[in-house]
């Protein structure tokens, strides 16, 4: 007989390999939900700084409108100061810079503290030629520098704050934006879409790029604003934003948010999450995404969920052994029962009866019955072993059928069948192993045509008299030997049954 367990080992491995891979599923998921909310911040917070930098710059560009409409004394008196240096440099162009002076600082809480004054200005050669219209307009506009100073220190993500003018020249601050600027860059900048829409009279503050910085290559957008004087242009007043320096700090979400001009580029195959930039009243057309690469995400998700993986691993590995404990146990139950049972009857053997009467309860009675086929070779003889084997099984499921669960049914061997019984009335148990001695014969001609017959040897004792096992078989023996020497088909009980 092979023993088939439903506990195989592929479901000992498969089963908790499916729970395993269901968790991993959620993991990810969780992880997934994760990104998408920093994400989502993120973008929030991204598009909250580009926003108060539109701010800022609108404050910018008001403080010019003021000063278009300002024509008092005032600024007069100002610019009569001398407040600035002038010299050319080896690129032929005019270089403004600011003398060294204290300017009281009213935003800090300590008075003594100074505004840091970090700005320049460039423009052609005339720009450094005293009263030429070129430097009397380079030094009017000089009033208001101080302020990009301000605002370009406000915040870490604001890279420069400058304005050029129609005229030619530049103001910035810092002041090494102009580092850079050469005798074409004024006339490059007018080729720029934001130059010319403000120069046909659109009064708009766009974002533009991302581009590269001239100077130190880093991604960034510029923030522009036309400036006009009762609808006469003036120039544009422009803000540059770090890319970089948008998102929250430490964040490795935000690091990988890259933004792209809709005008010129297309969305590649690895963004995720894409949300387009908009700013209430701006001009927008740009594009924000996480950067997915396979290789990073990977990684980062083994190490943020490092712990959880851990325990999911191990929860696989205590499933697994639980499992393989589980059936190795059956292993051991099945055939230690197994080799406990007769293999064609199913009855417990010789060996199972004696364990099974070891763990019996006892009662006041205890009875052992031996019952025997009669003439069991003659139907082998005649029949053959098929059908002698028939006759066998039908004799045991009698002897189950008839019995009580309490009882212990044995083959022990060829036609032999043993059956022991405890209970409080000797003459009930006397009268159930007659009983099955019956109904055996009486049912016998469903196997055989013509019948067969069993003889049982019965003895009876009180449990108190400790008999033990091996005396209660010799004695149940030596009945059934009796009822065969008189005649087979009958039960002999011996005589002292009861006390």
């Amino acid at each position: 007989m092979v023993y088939r367990s439903r506990l195989t080992f592929k479901v000992v491995f498969l089963v908790p390999l499916l729970l395993a891979m269901t968790i991993f599923a959620f993991i990810v998921i969780g992880y997934a939900k994760d990104i998408n909310k920093d994400l989502n911040t993120e973008y929030s917070s991204i598009s909250r700084n580009i926003e108060h930098s539109v701010k800022l710059l609108g404050g910018m560009n008001y403080s010019f409108a003021l000063y278009f409409s300002d024509h008092n004394e005032h600024h007069n008196q100002m610019n009569k100061r001398d407040l600035h240096t002038q010299k050319m440099g080896a690129d032929g162009l005019c270089l403004w810079l600011p003398k060294s002076r204290k300017i009281q600082s009213a935003y800090r809480a300590d008075a003594r503290e100074v505004l840091k004054l970090d700005y320049a200005a460039k423009a052609f050669a005339t720009g450094c030629e005293p009263g030429s219209e070129l430097y009397k307009d380079i030094e009017n506009k000089l009033v208001l520098a101080p302020n990009f100073s301000f605002v370009n220190g406000i915040e870490d993500y604001i890279l420069g704050l400058y304005y050029v003018s129609p005229k030619g020249y530049l103001i910035a601050s810092p002041a090494h934006i102009v580092d850079n600027m050469h005798q074409n860059t004024v006339s490059i900048i007018q080729q720029r879409k934001y130059w010319q829409e403000a120069q046909s009279g659109v009064s708009a503050i766009r974002i533009n790029g991302p581009v590269n910085d001239i100077s130190t290559g880093n991604r960034i957008l510029i923030i522009s604003a036309g400036l006009f004087d009762e609808n006469k242009f003036r120039g544009v007043v422009a803000l540059d934003v770090l890319v970089s320096k948008l998102y929250t700090e430490g964040s490795t979400v935000g690091e990988r948010i890259q933004f792209l001009n809709l005008d010129k580029e297309t969305l590649p195959s690895n963004a995720w999450m894409p949300r387009t930039l908009w700013i209430d009243g701006v001009n927008t057309n740009q594009m924000m995404y996480f950067n997915w690469q396979w290789s990073h995400e990977i990684h980062s998700f083994l190490v943020n969920r490092a712990s959880s993986l851990f325990m999911l691993f191990a929860l696989y590995a205590i499933l697994v052994i639980s499992l393989i404990y589980i059936k190795i146990t059956n292993e051991r139950r099945h055939f230690k029962d197994l080799s406990q049972r007769d293999p064609l009857t199913s009855l417990l053997n010789r060996r199972g009866f004696e364990v099974a009467y070891k763990s019996f309860d006892k009662q006041k009675y205890e009875g052992l019955a031996v019952f025997d086929i009669d003439d069991f070779k003659s139907i082998n003889d005649a029949f053959g072993h098929d059908v002698g084997d028939d006759v066998i099984c039908a004799v045991a499921n009698c002897l189950n059928r008839n019995s009580r669960s309490s009882d212990i049914v044995a083959r022990f061997g060829g036609e032999e069948f043993v059956l022991y019984m405890q209970g409080t009335d000797a003459d009930k148990m006397i009268e159930a192993i007659q009983r099955i001695q019956s109904e055996i014969g009486s049912t016998s001609t469903k196997v055989i045509e013509q019948g067969y017959t069993i003889s049982a040897g019965l003895t009876i004792k009180l449990t108190s008299e400790n008999t033990g096992l091996e005396q209660l078989i010799k004695e149940a023996d030596d009945r059934l030997y009796m009822a065969k020497k008189m005649g087979k088909n009958q039960v002999v009980i011996n005589s002292n049954q009861t006390d």
